[in-house]
């Protein structure tokens, strides 16, 4: 089944992305999101990510479809798909990091068009953070199977929802404190996941005052229990890489008049304190 998907998708694909002549889409559609945790990579990455990108961009869908794939990816078959029960070793992260990823092209259509209500936005925002707090498997790239990654393409969701006008002031309050939860963790990013997550903290921000920022900044300054775990050494660096990635950023893409950045300097400087060596 998934040999024959593979011949279709790669036809499609190679034609510019162009659904050919007696291929019904609403089927086609149907069968992607069925394999879209698929751990075939060339799968699930390179064709229908891809695929489902291009034709969200390219208007191939109506708004009723649009909305209907949002449904689909925000159930607990997709988003939620095995969270709570999934071990390390398993696949299940696959079909929810890449349903998360469907998000942002169709947050995209929604702020060209309308396509959206207000409530059906703040939806989206609530079922983010709910993953958000339960998302335990932060692998990035696994070998043979690809990327799962599933915080990177978090954060690009959040990002895509949070620069709906909808979002307010209190939803991104609400969830900055996870955020912090998910990269203050015993095991190491490696892939870059702090950078993506920065994209989105950075749009976050532009919801909330500046003493905001400040003060969720300040919990990110990890206070160690222990100078024997080295469990302790891993948290303390995936902190520095999170905020040395978001002081790098604003230098280049500032969000007020410098006080992030001298907030930045104090707070790495103070957790240069909690290091071992």
């Amino acid at each position: 089944m998934e040999a024959k998907l593979v011949d279709v998708l790669q036809q499609i694909k190679e034609n510019n992305y162009e659904i050919p002549q007696g291929q019904n889409l609403s089927e086609l559609t149907t069968i992607m999101l069925q394999r879209i945790g698929s751990p075939d990579p060339v799968l699930r990455d390179d064709l229908i990510h891809t695929i489902f990108t291009k034709l969200i961009e390219r208007d191939y869908y109506n708004n009723d479809q649009l909305k209907n794939i949002l449904r689909s990816v925000l159930n607990k078959n997709y988003l939620f798909y095995r969270i709570k029960m999934s071990a390390r070793e398993e696949n299940a992260v696959f079909k929810r990091s890449f349903a998360v990823l469907l998000i942002p092209p169709i947050m995209k259509k929604h702020q060209q068009t309308g396509l959206l209500g207000e409530a059906e936005v703040h939806r989206v925002w609530e079922n983010l953070k709910r993953y958000m707090e339960q998302e335990k498997d932060h692998r990035g790239y696994i070998q043979g199977k690809g990327w799962a990654h599933s915080m990177a393409h978090a954060a690009d969701a959040l990002d895509s929802v949070a620069a709906c006008n909808e979002i307010t002031r209190q939803e991104v309050i609400d969830m900055l404190p996870i955020i912090r939860s998910q990269f203050l963790i015993d095991k190491p990013y490696l892939f870059d996941e702090e950078e993506r997550m920065v994209t989105a903290v950075l749009t976050m921000f532009k919801k909330i005052e500046p003493e905001e920022r400040v003060e969720w900044l300040e919990t990110l300054l990890y206070q160690r229990k222990s100078w024997n775990d080295p469990a302790e050494e891993i948290i303390i660096n995936n902190s520095k890489h999170f905020l040395r990635a978001l002081y790098f950023r604003n230098i280049d893409y500032p969000c007020d008049e410098g006080q992030l950045r001298q907030v930045l300097e104090t707070i790495l400087r103070e957790l240069r304190k909690q290091e071992a060596y």
